[in-house]
């Protein structure tokens, strides 16, 4: 984004942090969000507290992560899965796992 009469510079956040809040979408967000399974299942999305900002970042759960896998405090890690592909290209999105967690991506690899 721009802003007028502003000088941006790029900085890198930390990709680890704790779990600050965390829910469930019951619903099938609007575009552009894509879903993975028709019918559209539940979402776990995770507010996850980084670790040197101390910001809040929203972000979707890697597949499998539920509720009951998460408590306030729990130390996560950020990570980069495929949201969707086409014929020419390939849309990413970051997720929140359990930090150290060998978990399944989007396509059921592990990562």
């Amino acid at each position: 984004p721009a802003a007028v009469g502003a000088e941006l510079e790029e900085v890198l956040l930390s990709n680890t942090g704790t779990v600050w809040s965390y829910t469930t979408s019951s619903y099938a967000p609007p575009p552009p969000f894509v879903a993975n399974t028709d019918p559209y299942e539940p979402i776990t999305i995770a507010a996850v507290k980084l670790e040197r900002e101390q910001m809040v970042v929203l972000g979707q759960c890697t597949q499998g992560i539920t509720p009951d896998d998460l408590e306030i405090g729990m130390e996560m890690e950020l990570y980069i899965d495929v949201l969707n592909e086409d014929d020419e290209h390939e849309y990413t999105v970051w997720k929140w796992r359990p930090r150290g967690a060998a978990m399944t991506d989007a396509a059921g690899e592990g990562n």
